[in-house]
């Protein structure tokens, strides 16, 4: 069967949970091609073949930022339909179908929303709320940003590649290339499972990276210096956001994430705090 969608599975120096993630797009109910693209070292083709995964795997000595990364996922596949899975990422069931029905109905671009692939964890519900609450299913489409993409191949040809020179939101520069005439669906039930921090100072640590990577990319896709007191002053705001998304949750999930506030708070200010140390374009590692 030829598969309609291609997935390239981003990875760097051979990240432990690798095969999780090519498992997860093989398991999906419809074909899809998979490859695997690492940068930075290690020997992921064989440790794949020893999980029983057999799947193209081109692999970089170098390390490559994203944007290089995708643009490898991107000329070793040929399906119609292009998406992308971070290695420490789990593509859950039913993430493949729910994007093509999208893409048949036609879209050209389909987000999918961001979940906890650690449910039992409180750290990880935070780092979710936190991190990437414009990102779930339940978020408002006013508030919802739209990532984790796949695009239609004829619309990459478009736009051009990803830039290669940055460390982060390679992603946020292409999509905001895209002219309005695009059309860009929000898939709620293609969820993105992602292995977010499982222990509160692990958290802390994550939040402070992040932060200070964010405030010093966000610079670097506008060209000028590291925006850390605009990311820090965001940071009450994005509490309010977790705080209202945690109350309007159903089920187990409600639970979860209202016991996860207090970390969400505490993450929300070493997330600022790294923001004002930001010093440039490779702030973090």
């Amino acid at each position: 069967m030829t598969a309609t969608l291609a997935c390239a599975v981003l990875s760097y120096r051979d990240e432990p949970f690798l095969p999780e993630a090519v498992r997860s797009v093989l398991a999906q109910g419809v074909a899809v091609e998979v490859v695997v693209v690492n940068s930075g070292g290690g020997d992921p083709q064989a440790r794949l073949r020893a999980a029983g995964l057999d799947v193209p795997t081109y692999t970089v000595a170098a390390r490559l930022y994203p944007g290089a990364v995708r643009n490898l996922g991107i000329a070793n596949t040929r399906a119609p339909y292009v998406a992308f899975l971070a290695a420490d990422c789990l593509a859950a069931p039913g993430w493949a179908d729910a994007r093509l029905r999208a893409h048949r109905d036609g879209a050209d671009a389909v987000a999918s929303a961001m979940t906890a692939a650690d449910a039992d964890s409180v750290a990880s519900w935070a780092a979710l709320l936190l991190l990437h609450n414009r990102r779930l299913a339940l978020t408002r489409a006013k508030h919802r940003l739209h990532y984790s993409m796949s695009y239609a191949r004829s619309l990459l040809d478009r736009m051009g590649p990803f830039r290669e020179d940055l460390r982060a939101g390679e992603d946020t520069e292409f999509n905001a290339r895209i002219p309005p005439d695009v059309r860009i669906a929000f898939a709620a039930d293609a969820l993105t499972a992602h292995r977010y921090p499982t222990r509160a100072d692990a958290l802390m640590r994550e939040a402070f990276r992040r932060g200070r990577l964010h405030a010093a990319t966000q610079g670097a896709i506008e060209a000028r210096g590291p925006q850390r007191l605009r990311v820090a002053l965001r940071t009450p705001w994005n509490l309010a956001r977790a705080a209202v998304l945690a109350m309007r949750s159903r089920g187990s999930e409600r639970a979860a994430m209202l016991q996860a506030l207090p970390l969400v708070v505490a993450g929300g200010m070493a997330y600022s705090a790294g923001a004002l140390t930001a010093f440039g374009a490779d702030a973090g590692d």
